[in-house]
């Protein structure tokens, strides 16, 4: 492969994974912040905000633009400000909240002008679209599997196990 690919190839990885993180952390806020306020699992959130960058060598960027690689450092400098964030944080979860939603805010402003900067982010194939993601990530049915039973079943999630309603309205 000749050195013009490499870095086509490399700003198109890049740009993915920028799209993909910032993509990944809006649909996944909800679900993040139940986990954080019923487990305080971190492992969500920086499973999340894992990437490759810090895999990259400066023989790769090396062939980049410089303003390239100067909003793509911007991005993942904040990113790594957020992953050191909720690596060690104790806060409440609506603290917790307020600090990624403000994080996300930033992300994204910075995602834009990163992959913006690399000539824009491939499309990738669609295997879900949005909303059936988010049920995905939420635990629910399918759309085309009618509506959601908004009672939960107790005695499946550890809770006091009750009869069917049978009073009369």
């Amino acid at each position: 492969m000749d050195r013009s690919e490499r870095v086509k190839r490399l700003r198109a990885l890049m740009a993915l994974e920028i799209a993909r993180i910032v993509d990944d952390l809006a649909l996944r806020r909800d679900f993040l912040m139940r986990i954080w306020g019923r487990f305080r699992d971190r492992s969500p959130f920086l499973e999340t905000v894992y990437n490759r960058y810090k895999s990259v060598g400066f023989p790769d960027l090396v062939d980049l633009e410089t303003d390239e690689v100067v909003v793509v450092e911007a991005f993942f400098r904040k990113l790594d400000e957020f992953r050191l964030y909720v690596s060690y944080t104790q806060d409440m979860p609506t603290t917790m909240g307020d600090r990624y939603d403000l994080a996300v805010e930033q992300l994204v402003v910075l995602g834009e002008q990163a992959v913006e900067a690399l000539g824009g982010a491939p499309e990738s194939p669609v295997i879900l679209d949005d909303d059936s993601r988010e049920a995905f990530l939420l635990g629910l049915p399918p759309a085309d599997e009618g509506p959601v039973d908004s009672e939960v079943d107790e005695s499946l999630v550890g809770g006091s196990s009750r009869g069917p309603d049978t009073s009369e309205e």
